[in-house]
């Protein structure tokens, strides 16, 4: 039976290879997850902000295996927002990188972790959570799908050619299992032939260097 806890410290080995060690949100200098891979950094970080507002990830595992994650924190964690020309907003909670292991995408783990996220940010007195969002996003990058993001009721909040800012107001998710339903699903088998079909990356656009070494700003 699928179950939901947090991620710990002793569960980070557990993550998918192209997340174990990737440090693309928590600093604007990490390049894409496949090619970051510094799991001490990675403990650092997770370790400091535990400490300072409380575990930033919650995940589903079947029996042994971990088969979803989310990882989100306050936006001044997350160390590459500083150099955006579109920051979160004050209000939100910021949900990073959300993953589900291929086999188990329409068993509505995405939905679950959204909503047990949804609690802890009310519980932190968030009123929101926001997360950008590319619609030329593929698998194993860390920056989520637009439309993935729209399956799970966000809204565009702040438009960018490249990559946008996504936000979820938290006095409507009475509605998302009624809203939703099952085309999160139909979304996500839509997405992965789309990933077979793409062959490049997409460009998170920010004011300091990326990972192909060329400056952009969102």
């Amino acid at each position: 039976m699928s179950r939901v806890r947090v991620i710990d410290l002793e569960d980070l080995d557990d993550l998918p290879s192209g997340c174990r060690g990737c440090l693309f949100w928590q600093t604007a200098q990490a390049p894409v997850g496949r090619k970051s891979g510094d799991p001490q950094g990675q403990d650092a970080w997770w370790r400091a902000v535990q400490l300072d507002w409380g575990t930033p990830a919650k995940g589903i595992w079947d029996g042994d295996q971990l088969v979803a994650y989310a990882l989100f924190a306050p936006p001044e964690h997350f160390g590459r927002l500083r150099g955006f020309l579109m920051p979160a907003s004050e209000d939100a909670l910021v949900l990073a990188t959300m993953w589900t292991a291929k086999g188990h995408r329409a068993a509505g783990h995405a939905r679950h972790l959204l909503q047990v996220l949804a609690r802890d940010a009310i519980a932190h007195d968030h009123g929101a959570i926001e997360a950008y969002g590319s619609a030329s996003a593929v698998e194993g990058e860390c920056v989520l799908h637009g439309d993935f993001l729209e399956a799970l009721g966000f809204v565009v909040h702040r438009p960018r050619p490249a990559v946008s800012l996504y936000r979820l107001d938290l006095d409507r998710t009475v509605s998302w299992p009624h809203a939703v339903g099952h085309a999160l699903g139909e979304v996500l088998s839509t997405l992965q032939g789309r990933e077979r079909a793409r062959g490049h990356r997409p460009a998170l656009e920010s004011t300091g260097n990326q990972a192909n070494g060329s400056p952009s700003k969102p």
